[in-house]
């Protein structure tokens, strides 16, 4: 009876004395890098670019560098999906930002040949995210071109 007793005593302090697990936080990443070099009579030309999408549970992120000759074609495309009323020039950068109430939901600005878009996932709409998930796909066919 002394061990019965001893066992569901330790069992209860056992069962008082765990702490809960909790599970990590997930997160996914998804990039490509592309280099190319072509070779002519006229010299060499080399071709690069990195793209990196970056999904996380509390986050969106893109960025992106880009040949410098596909500037005005990125520049042209942001001023389309988010105006040019909205645009501020910033040390020689683009930048367009959304805030709600002193929180930033979006900043996306181009400087040169590097482009970086942060979405806060906590206060954007589903909509808005998905938007933006359509617009890191058209920005990596706008930035994936050759010269012409």
């Amino acid at each position: 009876m002394k061990t019965v007793i001893t066992v569901l005593v330790n069992l209860l302090i056992g069962l008082l004395t765990m702490n809960a697990q909790t599970s990590a936080t997930s997160s996914s990443k998804s990039s490509s890098q592309v280099t190319i070099s072509i070779s002519d009579d006229s010299g060499e030309k080399s071709y690069s670019r990195s793209f990196a999408i970056i999904d996380m549970e509390e986050s969106f992120r893109i960025k992106i560098r880009f040949m410098k000759y596909m500037e005005g074609d990125v520049k042209s495309y942001l001023i389309d999906q988010f105006g040019k009323e909205n645009m501020i020039i910033d040390d020689e950068a683009y930048l367009w930002r959304k805030e709600i109430e002193d929180d930033e939901l979006y900043e996306v600005r181009l400087k040169d040949n590097k482009l970086r878009i942060n979405v806060d996932k906590e206060l954007a709409s589903n909509k808005l995210i998905k938007k933006f998930e359509r617009i890191g796909k058209e920005l990596k066919s706008i930035t994936s071109k050759n010269e012409n």
